[in-house]
């Protein structure tokens, strides 16, 4: 009877035991440093969430201000609770996303703030939510792998090295590489001393572009059908004169005998400036001997008969009659 008794307690204790191991979880000690325990909970929607482990740290501004507590599956995402440090305010447009500090370390959640931080929502409360919409999961190991497995069977690794050795195929020896370099240090040292120069042709670029607009109209119209036909006529003279041009210049090239001729037609224009110069000095005389006494004497004909002196020297112009009759003029 007292063995069955101290059976029975026996196999009493051993069920007790391992129902007390069997409800033994490691995350259920609690982990070094800061528990949070005084903050209030937020919960992060995400897509997925990996391996995220239990306890991660929540990092915002590249300082851990929280802990994850929990991870839940809901209808559509992956509901993450993280505790944050009372003294901690998180905007309601907060940017959640998951990183690893290396390749090998754990993962952890960021939270980061928008470009303008002028704008900042309201803080979350307890119990607040980061929408799916402002969270971003990392991709899935598989599509990782497959795309690494793609990278790298589809020949890209190979073609790579075909150009790498290509470039250096093509790359010029040290010494003519090292004369290229000197050359281009050269050009951008003159560069540098003449900018000035730059400038300048900066700014007549400049001018001219403003001159272009400014003559819109005009270069419209020498655009326009009519200025074209015009254009293909120009270039029909000039072909002509082009075929006329190489001629003119063999005569230019040989006229070297002209330097003489030119020289005395210069002095003989000399000359001819000297014979006008005198033709004026003498042109008030001629005009007043014209004017005065030929043009009158041409337009009215006659003779004044002022003195006759006769043989003996008598004055005879007394008796007119007597002239006239010597004359013939009276009968």
């Amino acid at each position: 009877m007292r063995y069955a008794v101290r059976s029975a307690i026996g196999a009493i204790m051993c069920a007790l035991t391992a129902t007390s191991c069997a409800s033994l979880n490691i995350n259920a000690i609690p982990a070094p440093g800061t528990s949070y325990q005084g903050g209030y909970n937020i919960v992060a929607e995400f897509a997925n969430v990996l391996n995220l482990p239990d306890k991660a740290k929540v990092v915002l501004d590249g300082t851990t201000v929280g802990v994850v507590t929990k991870v839940s599956i809901a209808s559509s995402q992956v509901d993450v609770t993280a505790r944050i440090d009372r003294d901690v305010v998180v905007p309601s447009n907060i940017h959640a996303l998951l990183q690893q500090a290396t390749v090998l370390g754990d993962i952890y959640i960021a939270l980061e703030r928008g470009q303008d931080t002028r704008s900042a929502g309201p803080p979350l409360g307890p119990g607040g939510r980061i929408p799916l919409a402002q969270t971003t999961s990392p991709p899935q190991l598989e599509d990782t792998i497959a795309h690494l497995a793609n990278f790298i069977g589809s020949g890209s690794i190979q073609r790579a090295q075909n150009t790498v050795i290509g470039i250096n195929r093509v790359t010029p020896p040290k010494d003519e590489l090292r004369r290229v370099v000197s050359q281009v240090t050269t050009d951008l040292k003159d560069l540098s001393n003449n900018i000035d120069n730059v400038d300048l042709l900066i700014n007549s670029l400049y001018e001219t572009s403003t001159v272009l607009a400014t003559r819109t109209p005009a270069l419209t119209l020498l655009l326009s059908p009519a200025g074209v036909a015009g254009f293909r006529r120009d270039v029909i003279l000039g072909n002509i004169f082009g075929t006329l041009l190489p001629s003119l210049g063999s005569i230019y090239n040989g006229g070297y005998w002209l330097t003489p001729l030119i020289d005395s037609l210069g002095n003989a224009l000399k000359a001819v400036q000297g014979s006008k110069q005198a033709v004026e000095a003498e042109y008030p005389a001629y005009r007043k001997f014209i004017t005065d006494y030929f043009l009158p004497q041409d337009k009215y004909p006659a003779i004044n008969i002022t003195s006759i002196i006769g043989p003996d020297g008598r004055e005879l112009s007394g008796n007119v009659e007597q002239v006239l009759r010597m004359l013939g003029a009276v009968p």
